[in-house]
């Protein structure tokens, strides 16, 4: 087999391709998903398939956990009510952080995606592309982008907006 082609990237085109892609994703993994997002669009992570896999998800394995970086956590609230619910009620394994001040004030990160099980990735350089990437089996990239993500993660704050219940 040609190892060029092995790192090659499926090329996604749309939000609709992006979002089932992700579902897909998710149904596939087994221990850990990373999300790097800007505000949790609602048209890909906002829906009750990807809530209900996100929930079999977790279910499924007692070492199952959902990590989410946002970096708009008052617009995500909006856009992902079941995902925020579903994170109140299993908040041991599914957590989301926010950018602390020092991160907020350099600028942030503006790419969105998604990593299972550190060794498929799904990516959009913007959040506001069309044009996503998909890995499917790709543990070196899978390693370095969720060094990232630790990196990013352990210098956030948790998100305080999807963290209570606000009552």
């Amino acid at each position: 087999m040609d190892d060029t082609a092995a790192s090659q990237p499926q090329r996604l085109d749309g939000r609709a391709a992006f979002a089932a892609q992700a579902l897909e994703l998710v149904r596939g993994s087994r221990s850990e998903l990373l999300l790097l997002s800007d505000s949790l669009e609602r048209s890909l992570y906002g829906g009750d398939a990807f809530a209900d896999a996100v929930k079999a998800f977790l279910l499924g394995s007692e070492r199952a956990r959902v990590c989410v970086f946002v970096n708009r956590p008052q617009e995500a609230l909006k856009n992902v009510p079941r995902l925020v619910e579903l994170s109140r009620r299993l908040s041991s394994r599914f957590e989301f952080r926010e950018p602390s001040a020092a991160q907020q004030a350099g600028g942030g990160n503006r790419s969105e995606w998604l990593l299972a099980d550190r060794r498929a990735l799904l990516e959009r350089l913007e959040p506001e592309s069309l044009e996503a990437r998909y890995w499917a089996q790709e543990p070196q990239r899978g390693k370095l982008r969720a060094e990232a993500f630790e990196a990013l993660w352990n210098e956030a704050q948790p998100a305080q907006e999807l963290r209570s219940l606000g009552i």
